[in-house]
């Protein structure tokens, strides 16, 4: 069985809807979908009465994609699992080709790719090959709908979001990297399968900016992966690649380095990386 992982602030009505009506049409139907909304819940319990797939919905108090993400796993049954966004959607053949590729290759996890059917575009720009492994830099362009973690493989006190990134939090991105690169280093191996997989939107490119938020979080969030030199070298790179689109991008930089040097991880995380 698949389990998806969809947490909701539930102030995305149509989203939700079109993300619901694209799993009733799945051709593969032995999944379970997990909702858990941080807000808004009767609007996601009243969605829910209509579909046709089996559902749990966690209903929780405290906003935060990465928490709401790891309430979820505690709810997932599947032997393989995957977690949405409530804006995507899927094509009818989805989960049928993740089950029938992990089926023929039982590894440990999968990424495939993400399209935007409505301007059709890749949402980023994929590789036409197969990579096995990714590389370590490779686990840093990957997105988490992408994601498909095999259950049998990883055990699953190992699917774990790091709470102090993502959306929701004081560094509100990178806890896709952080989740692959943790794995990594756990020795798990990551594949990627050019196959598209999920839809998303994608932003035009006068839509794509970077807040001040957004870009100090890469900082702490390099230091997280990697050390604090590291994290200089990358945000440095970061700033340079992204500089035309980036809000008050010196003040941010200068941020950045001071959130590097303060950024410590907690003894928590430190012991469960270690396990």
């Amino acid at each position: 069985m698949i389990s998806l992982v969809v947490p909701t602030l539930g102030n995305r009505r149509e989203e939700l809807k079109r993300l619901f009506n694209s799993l009733m049409l799945q051709e593969y139907k032995d999944f379970e979908v997990i909702v858990v909304s941080q807000d808004n819940h009767n609007l996601v319990e009243q969605l829910l009465k209509n579909v046709n797939f089996k559902y749990k919905h966690a209903k929780i108090d405290r906003k935060g994609l990465s928490h709401a993400r790891n309430v979820g796993m505690r709810y997932v049954e599947g032997d393989i699992v995957s977690f949405s966004d409530d804006d995507c959607w899927y094509p009818p053949n989805s989960l049928q080709r993740v089950y029938d590729v992990f089926s023929e290759n039982e590894g440990d996890i999968i990424c495939f790719q993400i399209y935007d059917p409505i301007q059709k575009v890749y949402y980023k720009n994929y590789s036409k090959r197969e990579e096995n492994p990714v590389s370590l830099r490779g686990l840093l362009n990957k997105s988490s709908i992408e994601i498909f973690v095999n259950l049998n493989k990883v055990k699953k006190e190992h699917i774990r979001f790091d709470e102090n990134f993502g959306l929701g939090t004081k560094f509100p991105s990178g806890e896709e990297n952080i989740f692959l690169t943790d794995l990594y280093k756990k020795r798990y191996v990551v594949r990627y399968i050019p196959e598209i997989i999920v839809f998303h939107k994608k932003k035009s490119e006068t839509e794509i900016k970077f807040s001040k938020q957004y870009f100090v979080g890469k900082g702490p969030m390099f230091k997280r992966i990697f050390n604090s030199f590291m994290a200089i070298i990358l945000i440095i790179v970061f700033f340079i690649r992204k500089y035309p689109k980036l809000e008050e991008p010196v003040t941010s930089l200068l941020i950045a380095f001071r959130e590097i040097i303060r950024y410590k991880k907690s003894i928590y995380l430190e012991m469960n990386h270690n396990e």
